[in-house]
């Protein structure tokens, strides 16, 4: 975050912060901000959406928000926990109840998955994670989610649910950890130093917009090593955060090598 912001800038959705952000420069806008135009197509003005801080990180203005209770938003990108075998069906689909920490649990249609059909779709079990989108906020009905690419997803190939390669769907093995809902924005941003640092490790990890993390390493030395350094970068700045990581790598990497060596010192025993 820029360290040359002095004054704490305080904003609640449908403030105006047109005037807050330097039109000089070019910026990004992250969560939190939206902008909107006239309708005779004259000055867009840049609206909060989010009721926190208004914060800059490198060239994207956010606003930085800690709420503990989850609010489904259109195109939010979750990690849900199924909590039934199949509560239904509905159009020749098997339709499945989630819960993502919500105030209500979500439904899940079999065939929202990419390449499913009514003869070729997932079925799920209680408990099985799943990473999807919300696809409706559910004003008054219950939020709907689905596993097939959204409008917000321009880049991503399309991969049929059975090849395993899809960027939504069936979450296997793995840790789930639960974070501040925050810190899960910060992650979700591309420019997250702490996931930056580490990628030098071999690992899968889906962030979910409603406070969920799941982590999927070759190793659970990994897995600890990521979880509490995604933990710590919350307090930290970004050159301490930088250091932080490579520290825990070095440290670790170690500690495998040294276990390895007793290892085979063992063996030849």
């Amino acid at each position: 975050m820029n360290q040359k912001q002095k004054s704490i800038i305080v904003v609640i959705p449908g403030d105006d912060v047109t005037s807050r952000i330097p039109a000089e420069k070019k910026y990004k806008l992250g969560i939190g901000l939206e902008p909107h135009s006239e309708e005779n197509g004259g000055n867009v003005t840049i609206l909060a959406t989010l009721a926190g801080r208004l914060l800059q990180h490198r060239d994207t203005w956010f606003v930085w928000t800690n709420s503990k209770r989850y609010q489904p938003k259109s195109e939010d990108r979750v990690v849900g926990i199924v909590l039934q075998d199949r509560m239904g069906t509905m159009g020749g689909a098997d339709v499945y109840r989630v819960d993502i920490g919500a105030p209500h649990t979500c439904s899940l249609s079999s065939l929202a998955f990419e390449g499913a059909t009514k003869r070729n779709r997932p079925q799920f079990s209680a408990g099985t994670l799943v990473y999807a989108r919300v696809t409706s906020e559910g004003d008054v009905t219950d939020p709907v989610l689905s596993c097939t690419l959204g409008p917000k997803d321009n880049g991503i190939p399309r991969k049929d649910w059975m090849t395993e390669e899809a960027a939504y769907g069936e979450l296997r093995g793995g840790t789930l950890q639960k974070i501040p809902l925050g810190l899960a924005r910060e992650l979700l941003s591309p420019q997250s130093i702490v996931l930056e640092e580490l990628s030098k490790l071999p690992f899968e990890v889906a962030i979910g917009t409603n406070g969920y993390l799941w982590i999927h390493a070759a190793r659970p030395e990994y897995t600890i090593l990521i979880r509490n350094a995604i933990l710590n970068s919350q307090v930290l700045t970004a050159e301490q955060i930088r250091g932080m990581v490579r520290s825990l790598i070095k440290s670790v990497k170690e500690n495998l090598q040294d276990d390895d060596d007793e290892e085979d010192s063992n063996m030849e025993e």
